[in-house]
């Protein structure tokens, strides 16, 4: 069966997401080490820093994974909608899941800062000013994102 022209317009919105968020990812990972993180900024802990930039690894590696399979689904046009479901499915535990909630609890997610107008992660330990930046810039893409794959479920 064809895929839908709604389904396919979906897979390319999630798509362009996890693109804009892994170009943000790899750009930050290629340009900062925790040397240069922790230089800048002596007071940080090394060990936290160089957990988290661990985890962003992990965030920008799910993201390329669930980038080449929607590009692997959408370069068919018999794709079946349980297929992309799937992949969507995987794209929601492993991308938006370990950002608003990574496995280690290195951040969390504080559910009222919407509400206040402010980025909604939360560090456990100080993160310093380049992965604050970094955070900020791809918030707004995850929780769009999220939105994205919050409506796939209900479909």
């Amino acid at each position: 069966m064809p895929m839908s022209t709604h389904l396919f317009s979906q897979a390319e919105d999630i798509h362009h997401y996890l693109m804009e968020i892994e170009d943000e990812l790899t750009q930050f990972l290629n340009h900062k080490s925790v040397t240069s993180i922790t230089t800048s900024d002596p007071s940080l802990n090394t060990t936290y820093i160089e957990a988290v930039v661990k985890q962003l690894r992990f965030l920008e590696v799910y993201c390329m994974e669930g980038k080449q399979a929607l590009n692997r689904l959408m370069a068919t046009d018999q794709l079946q909608g349980d297929v992309l479901e799937k992949v969507l499915r995987g794209i929601y535990h492993k991308c938006v899941n370990e950002f608003f909630s990574p496995k280690d609890d290195l951040w969390y997610e504080d559910s009222r800062a919407a509400y206040r107008g402010k980025c909604a992660i939360e560090f456990q330990g100080e993160p310093g000013e380049a992965i604050t930046y970094l955070t900020r810039v791809v918030e707004p893409v995850f929780q769009d994102l999220r939105e994205q794959l919050d409506y796939m479920e209900a479909v």
